[in-house]
């Protein structure tokens, strides 16, 4: 029974019906109050009291309206109920005219699609009226979407070519021209009074908008926070390797100075004298690198002396104890 009440009470408030005004109440009457308030309305519509004019139809709506107002569940449901209708209502008196025809025009759908479903038919002539208009509605969206699916991929487009490196975006001209042209040629198939989706174009083109404003941001701040790149490594330290002068056990002997030429007649004494000086220079450098090669060779030989001893040694020992082993 309660679910019942609960049932016709969301429908009541669905359709608008005003139950406390029904009983002529309002919303803050107790339940000993709703009760007296049926029974005055009873006696008027009371079969003993109406007679021939009794209408079953507003005794059992006075009835049912008390029903719901004195079940809390049922209360509350149609109270909810009705809060939502008169926050719809306020809503679409706030709309524009041409939303609030769109709402409506919603609505009526919704309602005739319900009627189908339920299996309650109409006139043929209204049925049919309303299905050309459906159809006529469906081919408009049809055509909406296909201009929506357009300009998407026209903004995409663009989007692609603005980050492409050195592409060059195309001028407000010519994107306005563009624009013009796919909403032309979509415009012919839908008609001219296709104001009902213009919202959605518009939503579309704000969020494409803040799309790349949000892509925009994103790069510029990947740029703004990323770390700089690594220095190079340094290179590896040259490293000096000592200049070794290599010696040689045997030094070669130097050359043999050449005889000095003969005094020349023409001369004087003064150039003769000159020219001993020189020889005797000349013989002393030599006679001094000679002794130095002389001494290296015999510095190199004594540091190898005790060297060639000592190996003489170990193998004179080697062969002495191989001889030992071989006479045991």
């Amino acid at each position: 029974m309660d679910a019942d009440l609960v049932t016709y009470a969301r429908d009541a408030a669905a359709r608008g019906d005003d139950l406390f005004g029904l009983l002529s109440v309002d919303a803050t009457s107790s339940e000993s109050d709703i009760r007296r308030a049926f029974r005055r309305k009873a006696l008027t519509a009371h079969p003993d009291k109406t007679g021939d004019a009794y209408d079953p139809a507003v005794y059992e709506r006075l009835e049912r309206a008390r029903d719901v107002l004195v079940t809390p569940a049922s209360r509350e449901a149609y109270g909810n109920g009705m809060r939502a209708v008169l926050q719809k209502k306020a809503a679409l008196d706030q709309m524009s005219s041409r939303r609030r025809r769109l709402v409506e025009d919603l609505e009526q759908r919704e309602n005739e699609a319900k009627r189908a479903k339920t299996g309650v038919t109409g006139d043929p002539a209204v049925q049919a009226a309303a299905s050309a208009e459906r159809e006529a509605m469906a081919a408009r969206g049809r055509a909406k979407m296909e201009q929506l699916r357009r300009l998407r991929e026209d903004a995409e487009e663009r989007e692609r070519l603005a980050q492409a490196p050195g592409a060059q975006r195309p001028g407000p001209a010519a994107a306005a021209a563009a624009a013009a042209g796919e909403g032309g040629g979509a415009g012919g198939g839908a008609g001219g009074g296709d104001d009902d989706y213009d919202e959605r174009i518009a939503d579309l083109e704000r969020r494409i908008k803040e799309k790349q404003q949000r892509k925009a941001e994103k790069k510029a701040k990947s740029k703004k926070t990323s770390p700089p790149p690594p220095p190079p490594p340094p290179p590896p330290p040259k490293q000096k390797h000592p200049v070794i002068i290599p010696t040689t056990k045997y030094s070669s002997p130097s050359p043999p100075l050449p005889p000095p030429p003969p005094p020349s007649s023409s001369s004087g004494p003064t150039e003769s004298k000159a020219d001993a000086d020189k020889f005797s220079s000349s013989a002393a450098a030599a006679t001094n690198t000679s002794h130095h090669h002389s001494s290296a060779a015999a510095t190199t030989t004594n540091n190898f002396s005790p060297i060639m001893a000592r190996l003489k040694a170990a193998q004179a020992k080697r062969d002495e104890e191989k001889r030992r082993r071989a006479a045991e």
